[in-house]
């Protein structure tokens, strides 16, 4: 079983990339929030994502994630009947991280039922039987009590910057991101992007901001 995969970006959609791991070339079925994060980095960069693993009776297919977090609601998603891998990866590129846990919690089904593939019935299943996640997960839908980091700060900071996007990308509230980004980065100026955007989502989790 394949769990991570750090490569170079060889070709790349918005559902799908292929990954050169030492000249092994890895198709692997992405969300379109993975593909825009992945489509920020230059071709010679080296890049990583997690991986699901899913074995079928004709094939061996690979689902990657640039975030732990990400990865975590597609193992939710598709515990539902009915909705299969292909489909996980439809939801979560439909919805922000924040966006989905609130249709859950509100048992908004309308909202699923605007994704193609997804009838009444499984919206209803859905919101059914995942109202409980978002808290199980610790998904964070508002944070209060810490202001708010004036956005400028950061406009000559590449690093910063280029996380902010990221993060942005990944369906976080740009207001949250600024307040993990503000934090870390003054704990370690020094800090890398890679570093900064993986600690910035452990600290989105946890909602800790």
């Amino acid at each position: 079983m394949i769990g991570k995969l750090r490569g170079f970006i060889d070709s790349i959609t918005d559902d799908k990339c292929i990954i050169d791991v030492n000249g092994v070339g890895y198709v692997v079925a992405i969300s379109q929030k993975t593909s825009a994060f992945l489509k920020q980095f230059p071709h010679e960069e080296k890049v990583s994502l997690t991986i699901e693993t899913v074995v079928k009776e004709d094939a061996i297919e690979l689902y990657g994630f640039s975030s732990e977090i990400e990865k975590i609601w597609f193992l939710e998603l598709t515990k539902v009947q009915g909705v299969g891998a292909k489909m996980g990866q439809k939801i979560l590129g439909a919805f922000a991280i924040e966006d989905l846990a609130k249709a859950l919690i509100s048992g908004d089904e309308k909202a699923f039922s605007k994704i193609s593939g997804i009838g009444p019935k499984l919206a209803s299943r859905l919101t059914t039987e995942l109202k409980d996640s978002p808290k199980k997960l610790g998904i964070a839908l508002d944070y209060s009590g810490t202001k708010i980091t004036d956005s400028t700060k950061f406009s000559n900071n590449q690093i910063t910057t280029d996380a902010l996007s990221a993060l942005e990308n990944l369906g976080y509230k740009k207001h949250d991101c600024l307040r993990v980004i503000d934090f870390l980065f003054g704990e370690n100026s020094g800090i890398t992007l890679e570093n900064l955007i993986t600690s910035s989502l452990r600290e989105l989790s946890k909602n800790k901001f």
